[in-house]
């Protein structure tokens, strides 16, 4: 296995892991799957220096081998995007097949939807970054071939700290060419009940689409707050979805810590664009890039605008070359702008800007004014400035 060579500076000894892991301590586990444990232990890195690590540790009895290992070394070997879980390193020393990934410390989506921890901005910001990772995957630079994932399911998007989504789980993953629009391959049916393409499901047709259809899936589940699964108390998700959208009812399966927050038009924008990802003719689904536009669409119908400001001091612009700086107190979304203000006799900052803002009721508006050198002053405009200003 010559070509192996290319990873050999990502080998971590297996006495390193046994030592970060205290020899695979239950009390370090901190999930578990299809392919095995996870546990959760300290690396030193050469450039980035001590960090916590997950160490995914393969059980050849639960299915998984060599193939699924070295695909997945593979995948994040090559394909490397914020969106995507990070490859520190592996072990394949005595009989032991272990993946070291970079922590994501807020785990795996599945484990947050049914729970406040999630407003609905940022349940949106979680499907933007999971669908520019995808979008990443499926449309790859032209030294590439397109990946299909083939397990897209809610359990294999991370959280980092910031709650930014990580997809993870290339074990299944498949090549395909990048330069057609529609391809497919023919391929074992692998994957999770509840979140394959049916076409892919009854006659093991492969497409980009397959992993939009899953991904359509996920989107449902962040919606309402739960799993795909029925069980005895609960019917399928999706047939619940179907019926509610087709009976244009879809604001009654909203998740409870979410329903009275969900702007009506961002609900309109959201389910639109995951109802199509579920259509059965794969050539109408949209396209990874299509869901990225909506998504950023429906955070804009959720957010205020406050719009045209108008600022007059002229003791302070005087100074040289002065340059204003505005930021809101309060938000998850990118909330800051730096303008400058003309030097002239009687300088004055007279501009219209869009900031896109969250929760109004506790934002303020901060614009800091200063020089090359030194803070001139910090302005502070209150909610009531805010709320004038909205939507003009």
């Amino acid at each position: 296995m010559a070509h192996l060579d290319h990873f050999q500076h990502l080998k971590i000894q297996l006495q390193v892991i046994n030592s970060a892991t205290n020899n695979f301590a239950e009390e370090n586990c901190i999930g578990k799957g299809g392919f095995g444990k996870v546990y959760l232990g300290k690396f030193v890195d050469g450039s980035k220096g001590e960090m916590l690590v997950a160490w995914k540790r393969l059980n050849p009895e639960f299915g998984q081998g060599d193939s699924e290992f070295w695909k997945e070394i593979m995948m994040l070997s090559f394909y490397r995007h914020e969106n995507i879980i990070s490859l520190i390193g592996y072990c394949d020393d005595q009989n032991e097949k272990i993946i070291a990934y970079e922590y994501a410390s807020k785990r795996s989506l599945d484990l947050h939807l049914d729970t406040n921890d999630l407003t609905w901005i940022r349940r949106l910001n979680i499907c933007i970054g999971a669908a520019r990772g995808l979008e990443y995957l499926h449309a790859p630079s032209e030294t590439q071939l397109r990946v299909l994932h083939r397990d897209i399911k809610s359990s294999n998007i991370l959280l980092d700290d910031n709650w930014n989504a990580k997809i993870s789980d290339f074990g299944l993953s498949k090549f395909g060419p990048a330069n057609h629009i529609l391809s497919y391959l023919i391929t074992n049916k692998v994957g999770t009940r509840g979140y394959c393409d049916p076409l892919y499901e009854e006659l093991g047709f492969l497409t980009k689409e397959s992993d939009v259809y899953s991904f359509g899936v996920v989107l449902f589940e962040v919606l309402c707050g739960r799993l795909c699964f029925g069980n005895n108390k609960r019917r399928p998700l999706l047939g619940l979805v179907r019926q509610s959208y087709e009976k244009n009812l879809v604001n009654e399966i909203v998740h409870d810590s979410i329903k009275e927050e969900i702007e009506p038009e961002s609900l309109k924008v959201f389910t639109e664009i995951a109802y199509q990802c579920l259509n059965k003719k794969r050539e109408e689904r949209p396209s990874m890039t299509q869901m990225v536009e909506a998504l950023e669409l429906a955070v804009k119908c959720q957010v205020k605008v406050i719009r045209a400001f108008n600022l007059k001091k002229k003791s302070l612009l005087t100074s040289t070359k002065p340059y204003v700086i505005l930021k809101l107190t309060q938000s998850s979304l990118q909330c800051a702008k730096k303008t400058s203000v003309k030097d002239k006799a009687t300088p004055e900052w007279n501009e219209e800007f869009d900031l896109y803002v969250e929760n109004l009721d506790v934002q303020c508006l901060h614009i800091c004014l200063l020089n090359a050198t030194s803070r001139i002053d910090d302005l502070k405009v209150m909610r009531s400035v805010l709320a004038a200003g909205k939507d003009n």
